[in-house]
This record gives C-alpha cells, sequence and structure tokens, in this order.
C-alpha cells in the first residue's frame, strides 16, 4: 500500500531540514509519495471582494488579477520546490512519486496544511520547526505547534 507524504516548505532552515529527513527516510522506498507543499500569502486586500455585485467583466477582470497574482506567487517559490524534488529524486525517488503544490492561504496556515493533508490522504505531514523560545511561540503562535495540536489520524514528523 502506497503511503502519502505531505512536506511543508516554507523557505525557512527548518523545512529544508524536513526534505533532507524524507530524502534520508523514504528516498529508497518504492510506495511513497510525497506531496511538497507551499501556502502561498493571502489575498492582498485589494483583491477582495468589496461587497458590490460585481458584472460579468468585473468579475473576469478580477479573475484574470488574482490567477496573474498567485502565479507571480509561485514563481517566487518555483527554484526552492524544484531543489526540494531535485534532492528526493537525487535520494532514489521517481519523479512520478514527488508532486508539488502550491495553495494560497484560506484560513490559517496551519489549517490549510492540515486540509491539504487530509485532502491527499497522506498519513504523514513532515515540518521543520523554527526554532522560536517559549515565550515568542506564546506570543506569535507556531504553525507547527498548531499542526501538531489538530492533527487527527495523521502522523506529524518534527525535523529539529
Amino acid at each position: 500500500m502506497a503511503q502519502n507524504i505531505l512536506v511543508a516548505l516554507d523557505g525557512s532552515e527548518g523545512a529544508w531540514r524536513a526534505v533532507e529527513y524524507a530524502a534520508q527516510a523514504f528516498g529508497s522506498a518504492p510506495e511513497v509519495k510525497i506531496t511538497l507543499l507551499h501556502i502561498l500569502t493571502g489575498l492582498p486586500p485589494a483583491f477582495w471582494d468589496d461587497g458590490h455585485i460585481l458584472k460579468d467583466k468585473e468579475r473576469e477582470a478580477r479573475q484574470r488579477l488574482v490567477a496573474n497574482w498567485q502565479r507571480d506567487q509561485e514563481k517566487r517559490w518555483e527554484d526552492l520546490v524544484a531543489r526540494a524534488r531535485g534532492r528526493l529524486v537525487a535520494a532514489g525517488m521517481s519523479e512520478a512519486a514527488v508532486v508539488s503544490k502550491f495553495k494560497t492561504k484560506y484560513f490559517d496556515v496551519a489549517e490549510d496544511i492540515l486540509n491539504e493533508a487530509g485532502a491527499g490522504a497522506s498519513q504523514t505531514i513532515i515540518m521543520g520547526r523554527r526554532g522560536l523560545g517559549k515565550a515568542k511561540t506564546l506570543l506569535l503562535g507556531s504553525v507547527t505547534s498548531k499542526v501538531v495540536q489538530n492533527a487527527k489520524g495523521i502522523a506529524v514528523t518534527i525535523v529539529g
């Protein structure tokens, strides 16, 4: 039975350590599929619905604007995702076993990661930790902590 693993990427050293861990642990495992996920920042307020009913042309223009924005956001992260994919393939994974996804932040990054893990039937989420101190974690919140606290039926591996 194939195992689906989601690796959360955010450009931090911790996220890269998560990729390295996945490569070492699962690189030669033939039944493993890995999804590299990056959550894009939320839509800028200028793109939000401003409360009035849009005419067809306005709706189409806004949809094009949002699609162009998302494409630009994805381009900013393509190098990181390509590097992560290359590392996993070099470790022995097939090209077809590594998928990359970009999702625009919808709720909260942690919730979006969990939603994607559920939608992709992932059994495991691998994440790096940022190394925030306890005081900063309490004040700022932590995506990793939220994922761990709210994951139900999904193993979470935190790579330090």
